[in-house]
């Protein structure tokens, strides 16, 4: 699918080293590339059909990421993220929130290497953490925090509590 190709080559970690960086705007304009098609593709259709979908990154992530870690304007942002999607946001939105040092903590200790924006420094993590707890924070109705660095299990039940006061709320 042409939406994940796009993401692949913006996250590949050899793309920053070749070019020696990548623009902000260039890198949120091909992130909502990869969105816009993957709306198209993936996420409108099965949301006509009557169905749910769950997705794991989604507009929220570019505010934090582009917005917060890069420094763009959050009020474009969600102006591109409104055209991309064709007004499409989330109704539910679940942050597993973990501290700086978790998070490094487990990136070192994926399967697989870190990606171009994992391996940003410290500083940039640190605006993105901020960043969604911020929007978070703005938008209580439609985000969950979820401490991640509770157990498993504990983190599994929260999330499906959300979920289930969400389809809830819908009947």
């Amino acid at each position: 699918m042409l939406g994940e190709r796009v993401r692949q080559l913006l996250l590949d970690p050899q793309l920053g080293k070749a070019a020696g960086w990548i623009d902000a705007r260039a890198e949120l304009m091909l992130m909502l590339a990869a969105r816009a098609q993957h709306v198209s593709e993936l996420i409108r259709p099965r949301l006509e059909s009557g169905r749910d979908v769950v997705v794991d990154r989604y507009s929220g992530s570019t505010l934090a990421y582009q917005g917060y870690g890069r420094g763009l304007p959050l009020e474009e942002i969600r102006q591109a993220c409104d055209l991309a999607t064709n007004g499409l946001w989330p109704d539910l939105t679940i942050l597993l929130d973990v501290p700086l040092e978790v998070g490094a903590a487990r990136r070192m200790t994926a399967s697989s290497p870190p990606d171009r924006i994992e391996s940003e420094r410290d500083g940039f993590h640190v605006r993105v953490r901020e960043g969604f707890l911020a929007e978070a924070a703005a938008d209580p109705d439609r985000w969950v925090v979820i401490d991640g660095t509770l157990d498993f299990g504990e983190v599994e039940r929260l999330v499906w509590t959300a979920v289930d006061q969400l389809l809830g709320a819908r009947a």
